[in-house]
């Protein structure tokens, strides 16, 4: 795309979460993003995009000074609570591009009523809004536990024209398979050079048991009400977190890029512990399920921390999330015993059951093998 085209399209893009937005703006151009999060929280996530950056605690009140900082950028992109705040219009930068054209990502996530603002502010300079998401990952905020918090897909009068993107180009062939079977009715068709079974490995940690753990009641009491998850924030998988640092030792001396995925935020703040006192990269490696939808690696390692209660795999649309990220291969650590009793029914149970051929042991992932050659040398 022409940085200065001869024809001006102002398009604002939106997501719901400073990370989504993130997630867009490392391949795009500018970008409004809180102080907060740019300082307290993700700060490191910025180094690829920090001259597009625009903090709100560099938001003057008059129009001149706005448009030196955007520098003559007509694409946008922030969240939608950003575009509807006061202080944007108060800066003068939705005059200097007008919201005509509104592209939201992953509005699956957006509950109908968040549109409000947007829709009461620009309903007359909007001429094209388009919604982009899907339906079979994560819902709105709070619909799992309400269950009446409907998304833009759930319209029926909308949905009955939606396009249907038909072809996933990330995941190998195998997974693909699976996840288009189990979830998208084997609609949708895979394009990608990898069809080896071996793109899946399940690493049986027969040993390793949940737990709760006192330390994520740390997260605060906004992001707990949020989430709806009090009671399982603090679970956590110590036999599982140090299976994962075995993996991503042997991951990192391969020169392999991986990122870490759980279910749980106290067993990601675990994980964070276990690679740094392993003097291993761990900034910007784990994440909780929710915050990694949108992203995707080359290969993704699992903690998974359920091995007596079925819990966080009770939900079709987070577990296709966790398992679905992965650009060459997954390694998922979990108990095979759980996995073929009370979770079989979950879609994570029902992988394990269709790849009966990627489970090893942790003895084997430990010692190399029965041969001698390491479980994780066959991997794609």
């Amino acid at each position: 795309m022409a940085e200065h085209p001869t024809k001006k399209h102002n398009i604002w893009l939106l997501a719901q979460s400073n990370v989504a937005v993130k997630n867009i703006a490392e391949k795009l151009a500018d970008i409004l993003v809180s102080r907060d999060f740019h300082f307290d929280w993700h700060e490191h996530l910025y180094t690829k995009i920090e001259r597009n950056v625009i903090r709100s605690d560099a938001f003057g009140d008059h129009v001149v000074g706005s448009e030196r900082l955007l520098l003559g950028s007509t694409v946008i992109l922030c969240t939608l609570s950003m575009l509807s705040s006061q202080r944007l219009a108060t800066s003068g930068y939705t005059r200097l591009v007008p919201v005509e054209t509104v592209i939201v990502d992953e509005a699956s996530q957006i509950e109908l009523g968040d549109y409000l603002p947007l829709l009461g502010r620009f309903d007359r300079s909007i001429k094209k809004l388009v919604f982009i998401g899907d339906d079979k990952q994560l819902a709105p905020y709070g619909q799992d536990d309400l269950g009446d918090m409907p998304s833009i897909f759930e319209l029926q009068h909308l949905r009955q024209d939606a396009l249907f993107l038909d072809v996933q180009y990330r995941m190998p062939k195998p997974i693909g398979t699976f996840i288009s079977k189990h979830v998208y009715g084997s609609r949708l068709k895979t394009s990608h050079s990898i069809n080896s079974r071996r793109s899946c490995l399940l690493v049986d940690v027969s040993h390793g048991r949940e737990a709760r753990s006192g330390k994520s009641w740390v997260v605060s009491l906004i992001e707990v009400i949020r989430r709806r998850m009090l009671t399982e924030l603090a679970l956590q998988n110590n036999a599982e977190a140090d299976a994962i640092v075995v993996i991503a030792r042997k991951f990192h001396a391969q020169g392999k890029t991986y990122r870490v995925i759980t279910p749980y935020d106290a067993q990601r703040n675990a994980l964070e512990r276990k690679l740094k006192d392993a003097k291993l990269p761990w900034e910007n490696k784990c994440f909780n399920v929710d915050s990694f939808q949108g992203n995707e690696e080359d290969y993704v390692l699992i903690s998974v921390v359920r091995s007596n209660n079925v819990g966080f795999l009770n939900n079709l649309r987070r577990t296709n999330v966790m398992l679905s990220r992965c650009k060459r291969a997954m390694v998922v650590c979990t108990s095979r015993a759980f996995m073929e009793g009370k979770a079989r029914s979950s879609l994570l149970g029902k992988l394990a059951k269709e790849w009966p051929d990627g489970w090893v042991s942790w003895r084997d992932m430990l010692q190399g093998g029965s041969h001698g050659v390491h479980p994780l040398t066959s991997l794609p």
